[in-house]
């Protein structure tokens, strides 16, 4: 025979010196071709990237030139120029020229959806023009164009703190027309440096952007366009820390740079009438992304070339091994001397395999010994919770575990060691080893492999009881087991200082059934009323109980529906009457009992609150522990929960009654602040308590008892009376003022509200009697 390692390294040098070089050339091609592909395709990235670098830059350059065009068409309108000079623009005159100027403006975003709007501002006058409006530069900032973390001073300075040329201001965020923007802001200064105007036009950053996304396909790229000065006037995906823009290249063309931890292909070009720069910058992994699918496929075709090479190898070092293979794999496992193994024939290999396995059976037997309690607990737990479904496996079991169970009739008792209560700390632990330690040699001692123990944790221990039907003189195996289960009582008793509880379960004609008995025991243990004049109780003399009670899912439903209203009085009626009908036909069986205060502590957790975990939760999980606490009676877990019920009730009446007040506070302070607006009305009232209009109209007549638009005609009237009794300003004025589109209908709305006509009101409340100012 010949040596196996011997056969083995030969086999495997002849197969695997071929295949590694056949690999090893697979490799260097599938690289060179790798290295090749991703140049190409680099290179033809970077070429379509700086043409459409170029074509942005050409359409750019033209929206510039229209914006310039526009500015110098406006700057040199003489209406424009000559309203410079003017100081006072409400004098004479001045608001018929400020009037005509402004219908001479053209709303050029009808045309250019490039620009947001413009406005035409002037230093001397401080008066700001644009299609459709006209506004002191204050009032124009404070209510139609606000620059985001820009202050009025900060903006009028910009305006006209310099004499701009042609100035593009970065991008930045705007609240305009109450609608937010990101614009570039391009001004040109017009008229004399000292006290001349400027012509502003917000250009749409989004329009700016959508040109720039065309050259980031992926994540992690960026583009950006800077003016000469190297100000970044829009950007798309970059980020705006110094290193990174120091790290981008200065000169035109491409680049290779490495930002952020990844390699990035950046792409610039300049604009030769604006010398502006349009850069963009792409992740290399996005770039190459079909190089690197060339690379996944071609690597696929190594692994699976890899892998039928391998197989090959395994197959004929298998057809000329296989006589020797045959004897080694009837062996478990190889010597632990791998050197010795190695160095002999195959047959003597074998050989002192065979002798090392002689030699460790033994020590196999004596590990086994060791292992014989933990296999007994295991067995004893599956037997308990009823894992095994047939004899055949059970005595399978017992014979692995060295355990012998024979009989008839079979039986489940537990026994609880009393004075040791949860919580369980580890000193407790331990005394309670001791004890169960002990307890489990006097079975032992007393009835050796009769009656089996198994050690449940805690304080308890599990006892098998096996005998036949005619035991005790033919009296049956229930008198005979009772005798016998008062005989061990009072073995152990001895034992255990602080006492005993044993449950019995009833008898079992099959071994698969003892779960039903060990089931059993375990219902005794925990339902069964215990004292020291009744240690032992059997599962047979326990009173039947009905397992029902009255708490139907549509009294639940309404219960939390109550609890979540917070209706406090209702609440208390449906837990009496729940309380009352489960009480009619006189009191519940603890386990029952139980039962129903688990299920009104599920009731409970619904009705907490899930947005806000402190609210409510506290008191809610104390009642839930207390109710599961095995310890505490079934009544005291009931009361527990009811409790807990009820002050969560409390707390959502409170909380609706607070959070109506606000709502209610928010709603008139809101109205009382824009009742003169014309624009006021139910829907922008609802947008603002962010409610619909239905529950907006609902909820301020339930709180008020006003309708809304009777409250706001109401505040208006008032508003008009004031005015008409203690001004001279004429009755379309006021209308106006007080929030009405048109005289006719503030005339008709004043009518209806007061008897009279504004302008009787007027001349009654000033010259006439307080009775005709009543009538």
């Amino acid at each position: 025979m010949r040596n196996v390692s011997g056969d083995h390294a030969a086999l495997l040098f002849r197969f695997f010196i071929p295949y590694a070089l056949i690999l090893l050339g697979s490799l260097w091609a599938l690289w060179f071709a790798y290295g090749k592909t991703s140049a190409v395709v680099e290179n033809e990235s970077v070429k379509s990237t700086l043409a459409a670098l170029n074509q942005i830059q050409e359409a750019f350059d033209g929206r510039l030139a229209e914006i310039e065009t526009i500015a110098r068409q406006l700057s040199s309108e003489s209406k424009i120029q000559s309203f410079q000079f003017v100081n006072e623009p409400f004098g004479g005159t001045r608001p018929y020229q400020l009037w005509d100027l402004e219908k001479s403006l053209f709303n050029y975003r009808l045309v250019n959806h490039f620009i947001v709007d413009y406005y035409v501002a002037y230093k001397n006058s401080g008066m700001i023009l644009s299609p459709r409006k006209v506004y002191a530069d204050k009032q124009y900032y404070n209510l139609q164009l606000h620059y985001e973390g820009m202050k009025y001073e900060d903006w009028r300075h910009q305006l006209f703190g310099e004499y701009h040329y042609k100035t593009y201001l970065p991008e930045r965020s705007i609240m305009y027309e109450r609608k937010t923007y990101s614009v570039v802001t391009y001004m040109q200064s017009f008229g004399l440096k000292g006290g001349g105007g400027v012509i502003a036009v917000m250009l749409d950053n989004k329009q700016i952007q959508n040109m720039l996304r065309k050259l980031t396909p992926g994540q992690g790229g960026f583009a950006y366009i800077a003016d000469p000065n190297g100000n970044i006037i829009s950007s798309i995906g970059l980020d705006q820390r110094p290193e990174i823009l120091k790290a981008l290249p200065l000169d035109e063309g491409d680049a290779h740079i490495r930002l952020t931890g990844q390699e990035m292909l950046v792409t610039r070009a300049v604009s030769p009438l604006s010398g502006w720069s349009f850069v963009s910058a792409q992740p290399k992994q996005l770039v190459l992304e079909k190089v690197y699918e060339i690379k996944r496929v071609t690597m696929a075709v190594f692994l699976s070339a890899l892998l039928l090479g391998l197989a090959l190898a395994v197959y004929f070092a298998d057809r000329s091994s296989r006589p020797i293979l045959r004897i080694l794999r009837l062996l478990p496992k190889p010597p632990s001397d791998s050197k010795r193994s190695s160095s002999k024939h195959s047959v003597e290999f074998i050989g002192y395999t065979v002798s090392a396995l002689i030699e460790n059976h033994d020590s196999l037997k004596k590990r086994l010994a060791e292992q014989i309690p933990l296999l007994r607990s295991v067995f004893m737990d599956r037997l308990l919770k009823g894992g095994y479904p047939s004899h055949r496996e059970i005595d399978a079991a017992m014979e692995h575990s060295q355990l012998t169970l024979r009989g008839s009739q079979y039986a489940v008792a537990m026994i609880r060691i009393r004075g040791y209560e949860g919580p369980f700390v580890k000193d407790m632990l331990k005394e309670l080893d001791i004890i169960k330690i002990k307890l489990q040699d006097c079975l032992h001692a007393l009835y050796g492999e009769t009656i089996l123990s198994h050690d449940l944790g805690e304080n308890r221990l599990a006892l098998v009881f096996a005998g036949s039907a005619g035991d005790a003189a033919s009296s049956g195996f229930e008198p005979s087991l009772r005798s016998w289960i008062q005989e061990v009582y009072e073995r152990l008793i001895e034992i255990a200082d602080t006492g005993l509880c044993i449950a019995v379960g009833g008898s079992r004609s099959q071994v698969t059934e003892l779960y039903r008995s060990f089931g059993e025991a375990q219902f005794v243990l925990h339902h069964a009323e215990w004292n020291r004049h009744r240690p032992i109780q059997f599962y047979a003399d326990m009173e039947p109980a009905t397992f029902t009670y009255y708490y139907p899912a549509d009294e639940e439903l309404r219960l939390i529906q109550l609890v979540k209203s917070g209706n406090l009085n209702e609440t208390r009626q449906l837990l009496e009457q729940i309380k009352e009908k489960n009480g009619r036909e006189g009191p519940l069986p603890l386990a029952v009992e139980r039962l129903l205060a688990h299920e009104l502590c599920g009731t409970l957790m619904k009705c907490c609150p899930h947005q806000r975990p402190d609210h409510g939760r506290s008191e809610a999980m104390g009642a839930v522990h207390q109710a599961l606490d095995p310890h505490s009676s079934p009544s005291q877990a009931m009361n527990a929960v009811c409790r807990a019920i009820i002050q969560l009730c409390m707390d959502y009446e409170e909380s609706k009654k607070s959070r109506n007040d606000r709502l209610t506070k928010l709603l008139l302070d809101y109205i009382e602040e824009h009742f003169r607006e014309l624009d006021l009305s139910l829907s922008v009232l609802a947008r603002e308590a962010q409610t619909s209009e239905a529950y907006a109209s609902y909820f301020f007549k339930e709180q008020t008892g006003w309708n809304f638009s009777d409250y706001v005609e109401h505040l208006r009237m008032n508003e008009a009376k004031q005015q008409l009794s203690h001004t001279d300003r004429p009755v379309s004025d006021i209308a106006a003022a007080v929030g009405y589109l048109s005289l006719n209908t503030f005339s008709r709305a004043f009518k209806r509200a007061n008897g009279i006509s504004a302008t009787e009101y007027r001349r009654i409340s000033r010259g006439g009697s307080a009775a005709d100012l009543k009538k």
